[in-house]
């Protein structure tokens, strides 16, 4: 460990002694706006998902949001700890027929997705009009001393705490949310996270030569959690994604975790000094939230503290280019694309040689089939609309497509963008974002392929995770789409990855 490193742990421990334990939180409660909110709140009519809510921390929250009217579905591992948790909460908050329970692992990938797929099910057959969802909380996680993998080859902490039971299950959940006006995602991370920056790739998923620490597994897990929730919080501006503490708090994880080295967190905070900052950020007025923050007991916090004198210092900071990798690989992982990691030291992708005239190509570019990005996936009627600036080297890109899903039913979404053309044959581009919105692709955007009568083209990135096949008409004759899909096989593209746009319009 460096110095920089050993400081910013050093300094996590003692803001920790001040803030976290339960003189911090006696504290900060004294300064909480009044009336208090969570007395008066009525959550009659609204849905919430709590993982990891049979005990501690999650039964706590799931407690309050049954008591208070809310339909709450508690994601659980163990169905009898999962029933009896329930029956405690029913009989407390008077809440028969309110409080369900859906049974997962969510360190594992079939299990979210099933479960998810369940909770929509469950939501259709009550009748309601479409599947609204005004909160999940992601709490479900463990901390583990040793390496151990899931039965889908994933280790543990980083697939429970970060790979599925946030980043998939968020994403799944997202639509539901946008649809919900009011909505939020709440991520129950760390302090911990101040210990790391997000590491390697390898070392985030234990699958590099570095020893195995517990603690720093579930600390880059952790601080992976608060750079999701920032990346979301940009994407989605319709819901409030915020990541959250709930202090040291004496808890069934906490006792597992530290025994008898928890003596060194005390006081340790009760379960309601723990959840009610959360709980808060579920049932406040949604203005008062900033999204993208790292709260503690309802206000903002710092996220890092690795420099001098508790400054933020950068030991514990990640570049733009780190997190959007990080992004890409999340996804990648999350939908059984495990072997990306080891493509990407392939040769680099090159730019077709034969040079382009590009006011031939710009116009209307219909998507016939892609690698898809996490952003476009699952989309349909995708077409890109390229025009030049006055300067002749700036390609103005509108991408338009549309997505369905069970809440929203189809909508039509338009993302501009602008592409500077950075070499002489005009073949390779760099493309960004027209206006402040996160955009996955940060590289170089190449075309290795283009048609004699720019009738179609091949577009890709250079380490060939995304790849467009797109042609002047919304089809293309099979022969000529299976022609085009060769190519890119021979270029390096894994094609069992492709997938058709279909084209409606």
């Amino acid at each position: 460990m460096g110095f920089w490193n050993f400081a910013a742990t050093t300094q996590f421990f003692l803001y920790g002694k001040r803030h976290f334990t339960r003189t911090g939180w006696e504290s900060h409660k004294a300064k909480y706006e009044q009336p208090e909110l969570l007395e008066t709140v009525d959550l009659k009519g609204q849905v919430f998902i709590v993982t990891g809510a049979n005990s501690g921390i999650g039964k706590e929250i799931s407690q309050f949001l049954a008591t208070k009217g809310a339909n709450v579905y508690m994601i659980c591992r163990s169905k009898e700890r999962a029933e009896a948790a329930k029956a405690e909460i029913v009989a407390a908050g008077n809440a028969e027929g309110r409080v369900h329970v859906l049974l997962a692992d969510l360190s594992l990938e079939a299990d979210v997705r099933r479960v998810w797929d369940e909770f929509c099910a469950h939501r259709m057959q009550q009748g309601s009009d479409g599947v609204h969802l005004n909160g999940l909380v992601c709490n479900a996680g463990a901390l583990s001393n040793s390496k151990t993998l899931t039965s889908e080859g994933v280790e543990l902490t980083f697939a429970a705490h970060l790979l599925f039971g946030t980043y998939l299950l968020g994403s799944l959940a997202m639509p539901c949310l946008e649809a919900t006006q009011q909505s939020r995602l709440v991520v129950v991370s760390s302090g911990g996270m101040y210990n790391s920056a997000f590491p390697s790739w390898e070392d985030a998923t234990a699958t590099g030569s570095s020893k195995y620490d517990g603690q720093f597994a579930y600390a880059y897990a952790k601080r992976g959690q608060i750079l999701l929730c920032e990346e979301w919080a940009r994407m989605y501006p319709q819901v409030k994604v915020v990541s959250c503490h709930p202090g040291w708090t004496s808890t069934p994880g906490v006792d597992a975790a530290y025994g008898t080295s928890q003596s060194y967190l005390e006081p340790l905070r009760t379960l309601w000094q723990g959840a009610e900052g959360i709980i808060w950020l579920l049932v406040a007025d949604a203005a008062k939230l900033k999204s993208g923050e790292f709260y503690l007991d309802r206000e903002p916090q710092v996220k890092h503290m690795g420099g001098a004198f508790f400054t933020e210092g950068s030991v514990t900071k990640n570049s733009p280019g780190e997190v959007a990798d990080m992004m890409r690989l999340l996804e990648d992982w999350a939908n059984d694309r495990r072997d990306s990691a080891k493509r990407v030291a392939s040769a680099p992708l090159k730019a077709m040689d034969q040079p382009i005239e590009l006011p031939k190509f710009m116009g209307k570019w219909y998507v016939i089939a892609n690698i898809p990005t996490y952003f476009d996936k699952g989309t349909s009627d995708n077409v890109e609309n390229y025009s030049l600036d006055d300067s002749g080297k700036t390609v103005m890109v509108d991408f338009t497509y549309k997505q369905a899903d069970r809440c929203q039913g189809t909508s039509s979404k338009l993302l501009q963008q602008k592409a500077e053309v950075v070499n002489d044959k005009c073949t390779q581009w760099a493309i960004s974002p027209k206006i402040g919105f996160f955009i996955p692709l940060r590289l170089a955007y190449l075309i290795v392929d283009c048609a004699e009568d720019y009738s179609t083209t091949i577009i890709g990135v250079p380490d060939r995770r995304y790849l467009w096949i797109m042609a002047r008409t919304p089809t293309l004759p099979e022969e000529k789409l299976v022609e085009l899909i060769d190519k890119s096989r021979a270029m390096g593209f894994d094609t069992t990855q492709i997938v058709r746009v279909p084209q409606n319009s």
